[in-house]
């Protein structure tokens, strides 16, 4: 059973080589035109009747569940109601928060893998005008899903020898840590053979997508 988790200090540092050419920003390679990151003009305003539904003590309302995309609505303890939409195929999620009255309080975006905000955070006033927005990359060039193609190229080897298929996700908030400077935090998840073994983690350059170093959390079982 795991129950201790060290970080050790980084072990190997890459070279500077810049990233490859195909990994350099736009909006198709983070995905960023996928719906999951769009609020439309509809859901901008609750849909009355799953508002009515929802204020009948319901306590969720899933409109749409299939291997692709989940659209689940949720009471929330402050009388709000909260939207989660699933791209399971991205991992990643968009949360929808309504006042009671049903109109839009604000919206993120989350990828699950580490319940990491990412792109960004919008506030809305009473009218469902934008009154603030968290850039939650701010300061990077390289967004999440090219950082995690850069881990792809570096891990290979663990990857196809694991049969990888996700990604934990983590960054340093620049938001929170101004003078800090913007990596890039991805770990491997897989089978329960490499679960057991020490989690390595590597880290991108936020800014350049260099490979920067692997550190390690070395689990302890009893």
């Amino acid at each position: 059973m795991r129950y201790l988790y060290i970080l050790l200090i980084s072990f190997f540092f890459a070279g500077c080589s810049s990233i490859p050419k195909e990994y350099l920003s736009n909006n198709h390679s983070c995905h960023y035109n996928n719906v999951i990151f769009n609020i439309s003009n509809e859901e901008l305003v609750l849909n009355p009747n799953i508002l009515k539904q929802l204020k009948n003590k319901q306590e969720s309302i899933i409109l749409v569940d299939n291997e692709n995309y989940q659209n689940r609505f949720s009471n929330l303890s402050s009388s709000k109601i909260i939207n989660y939409q699933t791209n399971k195929k991205l991992d990643i999620a968009k949360w929808i928060v309504y006042q009671k009255n049903g109109i839009i309080e604000s919206s993120e975006f989350i990828y699950l893998n580490g319940t990491k905000s990412i792109f960004k955070e919008y506030h809305y006033n009473e009218k469902g005008n934008i009154t603030k927005i968290i850039d939650h990359e701010k300061g990077y060039n390289i967004c999440w899903a090219e950082a995690i193609e850069i881990v792809k190229h570096v891990a290979k080897i663990d990857i196809e020898k694991y049969e990888v298929t996700a990604y934990n996700l983590s960054r340093v908030d620049l938001n929170e840590f101004p003078n800090e400077k913007p990596q890039w935090a991805i770990s491997l998840s897989s089978n329960k053979a490499y679960e057991r073994k020490d989690t390595k983690v590597y880290w991108i350059d936020g800014v350049t997508g260099v490979f920067l170093k692997t550190t390690k959390i070395i689990t302890t079982h009893d």
